[in-house]
């Protein structure tokens, strides 16, 4: 259009003609482009269905239970996924948004999973619970000797110092189990 226009106007007798034909020609050509316009929404909005079947069925492994399979599961989901093809621009945030709300549960299983077993964070809490255990039983044999020397005052004062560090040994052992020990 930006050439036709650029050409000038022909002689008066040739130009209703002319235009006539270039009108045409738009015509024939805005007509097969709507065609694949039509084609592609129509292919688009198939696609949104399947996308949308397969987000369901994503969000059906929250929340995560066996945290291996749910991985599997969203591997072979996504798989799926991709293969789809393209969706409509104004349906794909909610729709992609769908799919990613399942992965960032699954990250944050796998985040929760690897606190839970990490063998550093492990090996930390049982130095800690057996730290811990020993104090209590050298309180323990402490108060007993005491108790038996008749030194009820001093016996008095490391009980108080057995009941504090027996707290941070549950809440130790507490988190020891948490490790799965």
């Amino acid at each position: 259009m930006a050439d036709w226009k650029a050409a000038g106007r022909a002689q008066r007798e040739h130009e209703d003609d002319l235009w006539n034909r270039f009108r045409g020609a738009q015509d024939v050509f805005f007509a097969a482009r709507s065609e694949v316009f039509a084609e592609r929404d129509a292919e688009q909005s198939e696609n949104l269905k399947l996308k949308e079947e397969l987000a369901e069925e994503a969000e059906k492994l929250v929340p995560v239970k066996d945290l291996k399979a749910a991985r599997a599961a969203f591997r072979s989901i996504n798989e799926r996924w991709e293969a789809i093809g393209h969706v409509p621009r104004d349906a794909r945030p909610k729709v992609e948004g769908r799919m990613q709300a399942v992965e960032r549960a699954l990250q944050e299983s796998e985040e929760a999973e690897w606190r839970r077993t990490n063998p550093e964070a492990r090996a930390r809490a049982e130095g800690l619970t057996g730290q811990l255990q020993a104090a209590v039983d050298k309180l323990t044999e402490q108060i007993e000797k005491a108790r038996a020397a008749g030194n009820n005052a001093k016996a008095d004062k490391l009980q108080k110092e057995l009941d504090g560090r027996q707290a941070l040994l549950d809440q130790a052992l507490k988190g020891l189990h948490e490790f799965g020990g």
